[in-house]
């Protein structure tokens, strides 16, 4: 009930500040909602992935796809602060639109908020980082380090060119919209909808490349334990084992032989 009551006094304000717009102003108001949205989007994503890299890797903390997956989430972390800056930049000559920005940006952090308490516990740093970063107030540029990684640079580099298309997809997706009068701010639901099925994509991808390690390892102790677990028949066996009766009958000999030289 609180929720609703949220979103729809949320989208009361929305209406009344379109309102108080022109056009063009009107035009770059979506394309307020579309980048921070959009980026906010993407970084949930990765958020939800890397839950499920951790879990499919949960007994090999140093793995290198658990670093990749927390250097994409820095990646766009990183992306998005340069973004939230340069739309600071650019509205903040414009009182009402650096308002819409601002009100938008307050949204989204309450999206942030509405994110399960487990989700938002395991990754508290990088939830405060973005909402640092991306959407507060007053936006500097803070561009994290990247953790260093043993693969090859060949493979970090298609990580890197990934995100890289995924700002030209943004950008050919601006166009596509562009000429459309509203931009629908996502809700909680929409958001956690779609990081679960980035997730989903994620966990097939994994099985594919790397077969369940769990599994594998679980199989392994299984096979050592079938190995050296001895079975009954075989204890008995060995407690009714015959003694060595040539060992027996030479050292009778040697005892023989000595005596006689005595």
């Amino acid at each position: 009930m609180h929720k609703r009551k949220h979103n729809l006094e949320y989208e009361q304000q929305q209406q009344v500040q379109i309102q108080k717009l022109s056009q063009k102003q009107q035009k770059e108001e979506q394309l307020i909602r579309y980048y921070l949205y959009e980026n906010l989007q993407y970084f949930i994503n990765l958020i939800y992935s890397l839950k499920a890299v951790n879990q499919h890797f949960i007994n090999d903390p140093q793995h290198p796809m658990k670093i990749l997956a927390r250097n994409k989430i820095v990646l766009q972390s990183n992306l998005s602060n340069c973004i939230q800056y340069d739309q600071s930049s650019q509205y903040q000559s414009d009182p009402q639109l650096n308002q819409v920005l601002q009100q938008e940006r307050q949204f989204a952090k309450q999206l942030l908020e509405q994110l399960s308490p487990e989700l938002k516990e395991e990754f508290q740093s990088y939830l405060k980082i973005y909402k640092n970063n991306s959407l507060n107030q007053n936006i500097q540029v803070h561009q994290q380090k990247l953790e260093q990684t043993n693969l090859d640079s060949k493979f970090n580099q298609k990580v890197l060119q990934s995100i890289i298309d995924k700002i030209f997809l943004v950008d050919e997706t601006t166009g596509q919209f562009s000429g459309q009068k509203t931009y629908n701010s996502p809700t909680i639901q929409d958001i956690i909808q779609k990081a679960e099925n980035y997730s989903e994509k994620t966990r097939q991808q994994l099985e594919i490349h790397f077969p369940n390690p769990i599994n594998m390892e679980d199989e392994s102790k299984y096979t050592n334990q079938c190995q050296n677990v001895q079975t009954p028949q075989s204890k008995t066996q060995q407690r009714h084992k015959k003694p060595n009766s040539l060992g027996i009958m030479k050292r009778k000999i040697a005892k023989l032989q000595s005596r006689e030289k005595k």
